[in-house]
């Protein structure tokens, strides 16, 4: 079964069990939340938290379920897809509240007792490097199959990835905060580096039992080759220009520049 269509299997459901609390990962494509949530689904604790409401991910799922709303799929997805303790897991990138889930307060509406984990990543030209290779060669994780094309450097498609993650990162923080949810920051240096560690704080911020056995010690995905995205890193550093930055944000208002390039 290929790598995109494994999530889909049924041998990853669990016994129907009613949903008494849901782990999502609030993130941005790139930032790491694929290797997070399979250490989290290693452990049995936090169901398996995977992108459910991805726009492709939900289409398949409508299909498979053979319902057509995001509040049908989310009630089958939570009897099938939750660990016996009662967790569900689910990944949402910031583009997901309005590509498909409607916005923030419906995905709250369709969560149960929602506890949040705010993934970001230190480095953010890396990940957008990262996300103009992947959006070039259709290969998101590593062993996803053939690659669609050989990637081509291009400052202009770096360059607003870059804007992109930092607005998001920016707006899964205010809305967190303004909304009152609960919520806790992870880095993506972090959960590399330190799973265990990382898993831990997870379950003691969640209040979720673990047994510590079944953390992993390390990251149980494989990461990507990274040498190319540090070519593509010193390219663009090379042709970046600060003070043609600044003339940019003077002659136009941020926020329309922000809309401009992402919506």
């Amino acid at each position: 079964m290929a790598l995109y269509e494994n999530q889909f299997d049924a041998a990853h459901h669990y016994a129907e069990t009613n949903t008494t609390k849901t782990l999502v990962i609030a993130s941005t494509v790139r930032s790491g939340s694929h290797m997070l949530g399979h250490a989290l689904h290693t452990t049995g604790a936090f169901g398996f938290p995977l992108e459910y409401v991805q726009k492709q991910n939900l289409a398949q799922w409508k299909k498979q379920f053979g319902v057509s709303s995001l509040e049908e799929v989310m009630a089958k997805l939570q009897r099938c897809r939750t660990s016996p303790n009662g967790v569900f897991g689910i990944k949402v990138h910031y583009s997901h509240l309005n590509q498909t889930c409607g916005g923030f307060d419906t995905l709250l509406e369709l969560l149960p007792n929602p506890y949040f984990v705010l993934l970001t990543r230190e480095d953010v030209m890396a990940q957008a490097v990262s996300l103009s290779v992947a959006r070039q060669t259709g290969s998101w994780i590593s062993g996803q199959g053939n690659k669609q094309a050989e990637p081509v450097y291009n400052f202009d498609e770096i360059d607003n990835g870059l804007r992109r993650i930092l607005f998001e990162n920016a707006s899964w923080r205010y809305t967190l905060a303004a909304s009152g949810c609960r919520y806790m920051e992870l880095n993506f240096n972090d959960v590399k580096s330190s799973m265990k560690t990382t898993v831990k704080r997870i379950a003691d911020f969640a209040g979720i039992e673990l047994d510590e056995n079944s953390i992993p010690d390390a990251p149980v995905t494989k990461k990507q080759s990274k040498t190319l995205n540090d070519q593509w890193m010193k390219m663009f550093r090379s042709e970046f220009s600060a003070d043609t930055e600044l003339m940019r944000y003077n002659q136009e208002s941020l926020p329309r520049r922000l809309y401009r390039r992402f919506f």
